[in-house]
């Protein structure tokens, strides 16, 4: 598959068929991630895959307190506080999924990285730990879509507990959280955006 394709046919997809994953794909896909540049070459990315039916429960349930919001005075509540319409769209079809998603999909990524506390970070340069590794994430999103592999980046609010049951070191953090699957149905291409709408040349 051309590179093009590949940025063409990925899609955020919260909805897996109970199809497993090959090994294979799957190292294919955590490489691809590996190939991504980063700060300084350090490459500080080291992955779990979460495989354990009630482990990846206690996890998600009790550690990152994820659950599928599904009453709509509820969603409509957590809405109030945004005012962008698409983003509220976005939210009022994904929040009754996110605990089901991440419970059901065949497989289960996390993805961790090292960077300094947040609060010791004073210029936009101690962020380069945390750039990087999103590099390393669109990697493995698009190398996934070119194996016919879809997921949804699952951004955890806080991940103290979830670090403390898995036993990941001090000093490393967890980035994302990645239910994948094969899709249970492909949702429709994103229109797209006009590049000459956002393209800027010498000045603003």
């Amino acid at each position: 598959m051309q590179f093009e394709e590949a940025v063409a046919r990925r899609r955020t997809v919260r909805e897996f068929q109970a199809r497993p994953v090959e090994e294979e794909k799957i190292r294919k896909v955590l490489q691809a991630g590996l190939a991504a540049p980063s700060n300084a070459h350090l490459k500080s990315w080291e992955f779990i895959l979460l495989r354990d039916r009630e482990a990846r429960k206690i996890s998600i349930v009790d550690h990152l307190k994820a659950r599928d919001m599904k009453d709509r005075a509820e969603i409509d509540r957590f809405l109030a506080a945004f005012e962008d319409e698409t983003l509220k769209g976005v939210y009022r079809r994904t929040l009754p999924l996110q605990l089901t998603m991440l419970l059901e999909a065949p497989e289960l990524l996390i993805v961790t990285y090292k960077m300094k506390p947040l609060a010791e970070c004073r210029r936009l340069f101690d962020l380069n730990p945390l750039v990087s590794v999103w590099m390393c994430i669109e990697n493995i999103m698009l190398a996934m879509a070119a194996a016919g592999l879809f997921g949804c980046t699952y951004t955890p609010y806080d991940t103290a507990g979830l670090k403390t049951y898995l036993g990941i070191p001090e000093g490393r953090e967890i980035a994302v959280v990645i239910p994948f699957g094969y899709p249970a149905r492909m949702p429709e291409a994103w229109p797209g955006e006009k590049l000459e709408a956002r393209l800027h040349v010498d000045r603003w």
